[in-house]
């Protein structure tokens, strides 16, 4: 039996994440029931609630009846060919269907919000209020209104970090496999694979998990590599406002060439100030992220597999949610010394900031049918310029404190015994 004050220390460790989940939760259920209180804050529902969810659904349901779902599905109602990896349609043999997208849309976001907010682990009011700023941010609530893939692959990034960074040595085991079942299903937790690091073992033993692991999933993927192959002609990366990558901004400055100057006034700013502070507290970037434990794996996880899509292809806005991993480290006490609060802070401002980008679009920009011309004043161009630098600092700052953490798990004179 707990004694009483056993239990009051487990319940003021619990409290302030329920609160923030369970707030998160009835701001998506008023969206879902109330589609136009989503759309104030820039996000547009779509019919049918849950509509990704569906077309995976649907996709295992045409798979079952014989058809190729790589080149055309008609089961889903927006004709969507199927653009993920096979193991997706593994559900179809399980017999789920599309009738079974509310409940299972309804549950992916609750166990979202659970873990999302046990990542987090607010403490206070003040932790409180920005943990719902991201938990209930738009990126974050279009992808449970979408009831996106993106959530499955959250939680078992978040999952398997757990569970490697337990005492037991089955979760080295277990934490592995499900950083392969993320790779399978949709290629880019490949890069994530180093926050399997994070145990507290010795570095050759860190090198053997990352190392042993790889080979499991290289195995696994090769299995399927001509559907990959496919997979990867048919994906959309279309240019739309509601992304974020690299080749976006590059895209826009030269497309755009007229207002380039204005996208640079609106951007240039942020991005000098972020050079100043990479600079002024380069140490604290460096040693920012622990050794090991839970945070640090967080950190890893989800950072470089934010910054992976941003670089490599076109982050869509639901996939801002794998920013909530490292935003455990940027809510902890447990910063790194001196200068840490400072950097901290400043990729916390950002992160927000840039999730609820959103919300300035959808009242303020003229947006053509295909998500991709603009109109309107200067001043739009120049808050276009500013969402961009938001996504290249975030990204670029992540990319710098992961760099200093692997330095030193794998290469330098720290190392986790």
């Amino acid at each position: 039996m707990k004694s009483l004050q056993e239990k009051s220390i487990m319940w003021d460790r619990i409290r302030w994440p329920l609160l923030a989940a369970g707030v998160a939760l009835i701001v998506i259920v008023a969206g879902i029931v109330f589609p136009a209180c989503l759309r104030v804050l820039g996000v547009h529902a779509m019919v049918p609630t849950f509509i990704d969810l569906v077309a995976i659904l649907a996709a295992g349901e045409a798979n079952q009846l014989g058809w190729d779902v790589y080149v055309v599905n008609s089961l889903d109602p927006l004709n969507r060919p199927h653009v993920y990896g096979p193991w997706w349609l593994f559900l179809g043999h399980l017999g789920f269907v599309r009738a079974d997208s509310w409940w299972m849309g309804s549950l992916l976001i609750v166990a979202f919000l659970g873990v999302g907010a046990a990542v987090l682990a607010p403490r206070n009011c003040r932790t409180v209020v920005l943990a719902l700023l991201l938990l209930a941010s738009p990126p974050a609530l279009l992808a449970m209104e979408r009831g996106n893939n993106d959530l499955v692959i959250f939680l078992l990034l978040a999952t398997a970090v757990w569970l490697v960074t337990r005492t037991a040595k089955v979760g080295i085991v277990a934490g592995g496999a499900l950083m392969v079942v993320a790779a399978a299903l949709k290629l880019y937790p490949l890069v994530a694979l180093p926050a399997l690091a994070a145990r507290k073992v010795s570095r050759r033993c860190a090198w053997w998990v990352v190392g042993g692991t790889a080979v499991v999933c290289a195995w696994v993927l090769l299995d399927s590599l001509d559907i990959y192959h496919r997979v990867a002609e048919i994906a959309p990366k279309p240019l739309t406002i509601f992304a974020y990558g690299f080749s976006l901004s590059v895209f826009m400055l030269s497309e755009f060439s007229s207002q380039g100057w204005y996208l640079l006034i609106g951007g240039g700013p942020l991005i000098a100030l972020s050079v100043w502070i990479c600079w002024r507290w380069r140490r604290d970037w460096w040693s920012l992220i622990p050794i090991s434990g839970f945070t640090a794996g967080c950190y890893v996880a989800g950072g470089i597999s934010w910054a992976f899509c941003y670089f490599g292809t076109i982050n869509f806005a639901y996939r801002m949610i794998l920013l909530l991993l490292p935003a455990r480290l940027w809510l902890s006490k447990k910063n790194s010394p001196k200068g840490g609060h400072v950097v901290c802070r400043f990729q916390l401002i950002t992160a927000v900031a840039l999730g609820w980008t959103p919300l300035v679009k959808e009242h303020l920009f003229v947006v053509g049918p295909d998500d991709r011309f603009y109109g309107g004043s200067y001043e739009l161009w120049m808050f276009l310029g500013l969402e961009y630098a938001l996504a290249l600092v975030i990204s670029g700052t992540l990319v710098f404190a992961i760099v200093g953490w692997a330095w030193r798990r794998f290469i330098g004179r720290d190392d986790a015994v």
